[in-house]
């Protein structure tokens, strides 16, 4: 089994980074909106295309102000447009590390269970052989195993 990750902290780093995921928290959570799937997927969207139209937009509400309605705040359209253009500049690399994060929590669980598989698989020979602990290290980790519980039906045959 070849191991491609070996991820670890030290003290001194998981500190640092679980201060910096306070400075984060505190910083940001309050002024965060939290929406749920069905509210994101019914509001349009702004992406990198239609940036330029919504700058273009608000010059021409500057340059036209009399043809503006009062039921458009072009003030706050233009804190919105900071704000996106401030929170893209934090959401990249974060998105970046937390897609890492992801990944190496994948890779090293998928490592990690693949080794307890073989350990388990060990322990059932052991058992099988003779010897001494295994049958019940191996029962006690059947017990333990995420796979499909037998039914009192499927025991008793």
């Amino acid at each position: 089994m070849e191991n491609k990750v070996s991820f670890v902290l030290s003290e001194e780093e998981n500190t640092q980074i679980m201060n910096a995921l306070s400075v984060l928290t505190s910083v940001l959570e309050p002024k965060l909106t939290h929406l749920s799937a069905d509210d994101k997927k019914e509001l349009p969207k702004m992406g990198n295309k239609t940036v330029a139209f919504v700058e273009k937009s608000l010059e021409y509400a500057d340059q036209y102000p009399d043809y503006i309605p009062n039921f458009i705040d072009v003030n706050e359209a233009k804190i919105d447009l900071q704000s996106v253009r401030q929170l893209r500049q934090l959401f990249l690399p974060l998105e970046r590390i937390t897609n890492g994060v992801d990944s190496t929590i994948t890779l090293a669980g998928s490592e990690a269970f693949t080794s307890s598989l073989s350990i388990y698989k060990v322990l059932k020979n052991a058992a099988v052989m003779g010897q001494s602990g295994a049958s019940e290290a191996a029962a006690d980790l059947g017990s333990r195993f995420p796979g499909k519980k037998k039914t009192n039906a499927e025991t008793a045959e």
